[in-house]
């Protein structure tokens, strides 16, 4: 086969099972498996993969910033909210940090007597006006495009505080690789929360399933709860719950 002739190949087995191995590709087209790591080279410079160790991951999706994101697959977003909401108790300490479905689970909440903290003011603002839940609003560098603040200062803060539940922000969710993020100021801030809390929940659409960005946050083990929509392919789902993560439908 030409090199563009497996590169084809490689992207619609990305697009089909998120995942390609390269001494699967290198027995299907009957060459090295050099010649394979150079196309997954090739591929991942160009942006069309993301490399791991003895293979490839889909890419995360390029997202815009916060403001568009909100707007955006809202409906669906706010059905993952109402599920992910659903695991909260009262009297819970919460983790929200920044995203806009991060800011739908905050405005789905329970009516009960939480503590919520977060690094994004948006989520504070949509909690002002629940006497019932105290907020925590951590400081340091804000960031406009993801509505987020970050920094060693924001890192220190996380570090005296524990949490019961932690709804992370995620960019990309793959079974192999966990759940990673396109930034590094924000991977910082979420593996702090992370390894502040006693269990995890991502509530993640589509197309950030099987996918891997470059900074990751939690290995697959460390999340407990994924939060996806009701039609998403199942085979996906099993390679995630095989990690020990409870899979919810939304």
């Amino acid at each position: 086969m030409l090199t563009e002739e497996r590169h084809e190949v490689i992207r619609g087995l990305l697009a089909a099972d998120g995942r390609v191995l390269a001494a699967e590709l290198a027995a299907r087209f009957g060459v090295s498996e050099d010649t394979v790591r150079r196309d997954l080279r090739d591929l991942a410079k160009a942006g069309q993969l993301r490399r791991v160790h003895g293979g490839a991951l889909a890419p995360a999706p390029r997202v815009g910033p916060i403001a568009e994101r909100i707007e955006s697959n809202s409906e669906v977003k706010a059905r993952l909210a109402v599920t992910a909401a659903g695991l909260v108790q009262p009297g819970q300490t919460i983790f929200i940090d920044a995203g806009s479905t991060n800011l739908a689970i905050a405005a789905a909440l329970p009516e009960a007597d939480l503590t919520v903290i977060t690094n994004a003011p948006a989520i504070a603002m949509a909690l002002a006006t629940r006497g019932w839940t105290k907020v925590i609003v951590l400081g340091g560098r804000f960031n406009p495009l993801t509505g987020s603040t970050s920094g060693a200062g924001t890192v220190r803060e996380i570090e005296a505080l524990y949490a019961d539940l932690y709804f992370l922000g995620a960019c990309a969710v793959e079974a192999s690789f966990g759940v990673s993020a396109l930034d590094a100021d924000e991977a910082e801030v979420k593996r702090a929360m992370a390894s502040q809390s006693r269990a995890v929940v991502v509530a993640a659409t589509r197309n950030k399933l099987g996918t891997a960005a470059p900074f990751r946050v939690t290995t697959p083990d460390r999340l407990t709860h994924l939060v996806a929509e009701a039609d998403v392919d199942r085979k996906l789902l099993s390679r995630l719950a095989s990690n020990g993560t409870t899979i919810h439908r939304a």
